[in-house]
């Protein structure tokens, strides 16, 4: 960490666009957490099981949108931001390590993780920025995750039958009060006119997580098919997920430029409000998608349950819907092409249960090369005119 401190509590729009290392740093640990998930998914993957890790996502989703927002708010090169995000990191490795048991004996560890993370952050600032008009946003947080914190720590306390229902019940406390501005009792809501000062550096954070995510997609594709007895059919599913990723890859860099410059410059409001929610679909896409990876990998062949086909389908279809969101929230495109290669993939999936795995895979990446065509296709045209 570095000593130095900022002329002022907000960071400056047109101050350093890139990451701080110790932000960068941070990001690295939510490579383990999104391997964690991938593998629970996996492991669990029947109705019950997928929405319990559903669960799990979403809350290790919130606690990296939050804290990006903190470091695109405040001036990450003041000291009580840095030691906020060291922090973080600490509770994000608890979290992580509590995911293959967090509905057993460590539901207790992750919801002790995942609220003291977001008080530690809350009360730092409040203490950090006091007489400062910065800290009534932090106060307006922290109010509400204190709220949603007892939910979270009776969860983890009471019989797993209970906990999915009060971790699901608070976390639509923590994704509705930000949705909401987070209304507070004697303070009111988060100025909308805070959210219209916006830096590249926002863009940058969510494109660099994006990109993370993405490798957690190859990494585990490759250490399950290492781990796997040698066939052609796990060669073959091991090289559609590898095929998967770069197509992923390729829909997602479309216009990535043009998503940076207006989410800074042209529409912050919908940018800072909006993002935590479409990439909360987008990475949850990918997560499925290496989780169903995982699964054909080891039983390429034999018949397709419908959860299967969730995560092997499901995981492609969030992924292209996080993008679109993206698309239309920043830019006010609607791809009709996409949303048609997605319609024929979902109206195709009953025929697709009656195939083997390693073909479902086959289709679905399939339909990711008929939308990278169209794309480039759609593309070319926009430049010719």
């Amino acid at each position: 960490m570095t000593s130095t401190e900022a002329s002022g509590v907000r960071r400056d729009p047109r101050s350093f666009k890139r990451a701080t290392l110790l932000e960068l740093f941070f990001d690295v640990f939510y490579v383990a957490m999104f391997a964690q998930l991938s593998v629970r998914f996996a492991a669990e993957p029947s109705w019950g099981g997928l929405g319990q890790s559903l669960i799990l996502l979403l809350a290790a989703w919130w606690t990296w949108s939050i804290t990006a927002l903190a470091t695109e708010f405040y001036d990450p090169r003041l000291r009580v931001i840095q030691i906020v995000i060291a922090s973080t990191v600490f509770g994000v490795v608890l979290m992580a390590s509590a995911v293959p048991g967090a509905y057993g004996d460590r539901g207790l560890l992750f919801a002790g993780a995942y609220v003291g993370l977001h008080l530690v952050r809350g009360i730092l600032l409040i203490a950090a920025l006091r007489r400062r008009s910065a800290h009534a946003r932090a106060q307006r947080i922290l109010f509400w995750f204190c709220v949603s914190g007892s939910l979270w720590l009776v969860g983890g306390l009471v019989d797993p039958a209970w906990r999915a229902p009060l971790w699901a019940g608070a976390l639509v406390i923590d994704y509705l009060a930000a949705a909401l501005r987070y209304p507070t009792p004697l303070r009111g809501r988060v100025p909308l006119e805070q959210y219209d000062q916006l830096s590249v550096h926002f863009g940058e954070r969510y494109q660099q997580i994006a990109i993370l995510v993405l490798g957690e997609l190859g990494l585990m594709a490759t250490l399950q098919y290492g781990g796997a007895e040698y066939s052609f059919a796990r060669t073959v599913a091991f090289l559609v997920a590898i095929a998967t990723a770069l197509l992923f890859w390729q829909i997602y860099v479309l216009q990535s430029d043009k998503f940076v410059d207006r989410s800074a410059h042209r529409n912050p409001r919908a940018a800072v409000r909006l993002a935590g929610y479409v990439y909360a679909v987008l990475v949850t896409g990918v997560i499925a998608t290496s989780a169903g990876v995982e699964l054909v990998i080891h039983q390429p062949l034999g018949t397709t349950p419908a959860t299967w086909l969730i995560l092997i389908v499901g995981g492609p279809v969030l992924f292209v819907l996080g993008r679109m969101g993206s698309e239309y929230v920043l830019l006010g495109l609607l791809s009709r092409s996409r949303l048609g290669w997605l319609a024929l993939l979902v109206v195709l999936t009953p025929v697709l249960s009656t195939l083997a795995p390693i073909f479902v895979t086959l289709i679905a990446m399939g339909v990711l090369v008929g939308i990278t065509i169209t794309d480039t296709w759609r593309t070319r045209r926009a430049a010719a005119r």
